[in-house]
C-alpha cells in the first residue's frame, strides 16, 4: 500500500447527469471496481451494441457510475465562480483517453509494454473503443498550470499516440469500466517540464493566481514549529486503543488500525509511504494539532529515509495530503480485525504475549473449521443427501484432512479458555495444559 492509494477521486453513482459527489475513492478502490465491476453485464451490453453500430449504447453508458480522475470535487460544476466553490483539490492524476476501434486489447498490450513503467492505471474503456489511462504527476498541479502539464505529458511522453483532447478539462468524467486484467502500478510517478507563461513578474503572477492556488503556495512555504520528538511520542497515538477488562487478556473482534514505520524508507517509495503514514496518524489522532503530525513525520523522514526527502518537497507533500484529508474528512487506512487484546498493566513479556495470542487464535481457527463442518452437515441433511466426509469437504471447501480431524468435534468454548488464561496468573502451567486441548 502506498501514497498513490490515498490520493482520491470524486465518485458519482448514478451517471453523467449526477453532479453530487457520493463518496471519494482511492486508486485501490477504483482498481477493484474495474476488476469486479457490479455493472459488468450492463457494460457487456454497451460493448455489444457499439460493436453492431447501435447508438443506443451511448445512453446506457451515460448511466454508469463515474469519477472525476483529475480532481476531487464537492459537485461537478466548475463554471465561473463554482470552480473555487466546488474544487477541493487536484488528485495529482491526469486522465488520458486513447481511441483504437480496430483492436483495443492489442493496443492496451502495446501501451503497457511501452508506458507501463510510467502509467498508474491502464484499462479497456467502457464501450471498448480504446483504453483509459491515468498518470500520477509529481509536479504540484494547480488551476493555472493544469492544462500546461496535461499538454507537457501529451507532447513529451505520448507524442506518437492519438489522444482525445477533451480529457484536458479539469472536471472531465471517466466512466468506471470493466476489465479483470486492468494494469495498475501504485508507485509510478512522472515529473514533466513545462513553460510557465503566467508572468515572470511576481506582482502580476499573484494577481493572476486563483485563491485556492494562493493557499497552496502559502502553505508550501509556511514555516512549521518543530516539536521535540519526546513530547510528540508522549501525545501521539500509534494504534487503536482497546479497553481491556480482564487482568491479562480480552478476546473479542475489534476493528484495529496500527501505525507502522519501515526500518528503511528508500527512494521510489517515500511519496507512497509518507502518504499512507499521514492518513493513518490523522485517523488515529483526529483532534491532534497539525504541528505534532508534521513534527513526527519530519522526524521519520530524518531518521528512517535513505536518503531523506528534500525539505521543500517534504513540506509540499505533507500539505497536499494533510489538506486533502481535512477537506474531504476522510483518512483512508488499512483496517484489520484483531481479537486478542492485552491489559497494559499485566507486564507480560513479548514471548508470553505471542504464546497467548497463538493459543487463542488457534482455538478461533479451529472453531471456524468446526462450524463449516456443522453447516455442511446441516446443508446435506436439508437436501436429504448422505452425510459423508467427502461431500462435507466439497461443500465446506476444507481439506479432507481437516474434515477428518474435526468431523465429530464440538465447538470449543473460547470464553472458558480466556477465563482459564486470566486465572493462570502468576504461573504459566495452566497455559501449557490448555495448549494441548
Amino acid at each position: 500500500m502506498g501514497g498513490s492509494f490515498y490520493l482520491m477521486f470524486s465518485y458519482f453513482e448514478t451517471g453523467i447527469t449526477d453532479t453530487k459527489c457520493a463518496k471519494y475513492l482511492g486508486l485501490p478502490e477504483l482498481r477493484q471496481l474495474i476488476v469486479n465491476n457490479p455493472n459488468a453485464q450492463k457494460i457487456a451490453k454497451i460493448r455489444s451494441l457499439r460493436k453492431i453500430g447501435d447508438s443506443h449504447y451511448k445512453s446506457l453508458k451515460s448511466q454508469l457510475p463515474n469519477i472525476t480522475p483529475n480532481c476531487i470535487l464537492r459537485e461537478r460544476n466548475l463554471e465561473g465562480e463554482n470552480l473555487e466553490k466546488n474544487l477541493i483539490q487536484f488528485s495529482q492524476y491526469m486522465f488520458f483517453d486513447f481511441d483504437d476501434k480496430t483492436n483495443p486489447q492489442e493496443y492496451k498490450s502495446y501501451f503497457i509494454d511501452k508506458y507501463g513503467h510510467k502509467a498508474s492505471l491502464i484499462c479497456l474503456s467502457t464501450s471498448l473503443g480504446g483504453i483509459s489511462v491515468l498518470f500520477k504527476i509529481k509536479n504540484q498541479v494547480t488551476v493555472e498550470n493544469f492544462e500546461d502539464i496535461w499538454y507537457a505529458v501529451k507532447n513529451s511522453i505520448l507524442p506518437d499516440e492519438q489522444i482525445d483532447t477533451h480529457c484536458k478539462e479539469i472536471g472531465r468524467a471517466m466512466f468506471i469500466s470493466h476489465d479483470p486484467d486492468v494494469y495498475c502500478n501504485f508507485e509510478n510517478e512522472i515529473e514533466v517540464e513545462f513553460k510557465d507563461d503566467s508572468s515572470s513578474d511576481n506582482e502580476t503572477k499573484e494577481e493572476q493566481q486563483s485563491k485556492p492556488c494562493k493557499k497552496n503556495i502559502n502553505n508550501l512555504i509556511s514555516p512549521f514549529s518543530l516539536i521535540p520528538i519526546e513530547d510528540v511520542l508522549q501525545k501521539i497515538i500509534v494504534h487503536t486503543i482497546v479497553p481491556v477488562t480482564n487482568p491479562i487478556v480480552d478476546f473479542r473482534p475489534v476493528e484495529f488500525v496500527e501505525f507502522f514505520i519501515p526500518k528503511v524508507i528508500r527512494d521510489g517509495t517515500k511519496h507512497v509511504t509518507y502518504t499512507r503514514m499521514i492518513h493513518t496518524i490523522i485517523y488515529l489522532n483526529p483532534n491532534i494539532e497539525r504541528e505534532y503530525i508534521f513534527s513526527y513525520m519530519f522526524y521519520i523522514n530524518n531518521r528512517f529515509a535513505k536518503p531523506r526527502m528534500e525539505k521543500r518537497e517534504f513540506i509540499r507533500l505533507f500539505n497536499m495530503v494533510y489538506n486533502g484529508i481535512k477537506e474531504t474528512g476522510q483518512a483512508i487506512v488499512n483496517k484489520a480485525i484483531k481479537c486478542v487484546h492485552f491489559n497494559t498493566q499485566a507486564n507480560l513479556t513479548k514471548e508470553e504475549k505471542i504464546m497467548i495470542s497463538n493459543l487463542l487464535n488457534g482455538f478461533k481457527r479451529k472453531n471456524e473449521s468446526i462450524q463449516k463442518i456443522i453447516d455442511a452437515k446441516e446443508e446435506l441433511k436439508q437436501q436429504k443427501q448422505r452425510i459423508n466426509k467427502k461431500r462435507i469437504a466439497k461443500i465446506s471447501k476444507l481439506s479432507p484432512k481437516t474434515v477428518r480431524k474435526y468431523y465429530n468435534t464440538q465447538l470449543y468454548d473460547i470464553d472458558e479458555v480466556v477465563k482459564m488464561v486470566n486465572d493462570s496468573v502468576p504461573t504459566n502451567t495452566i497455559l501449557v495444559s490448555i495448549s494441548n486441548l
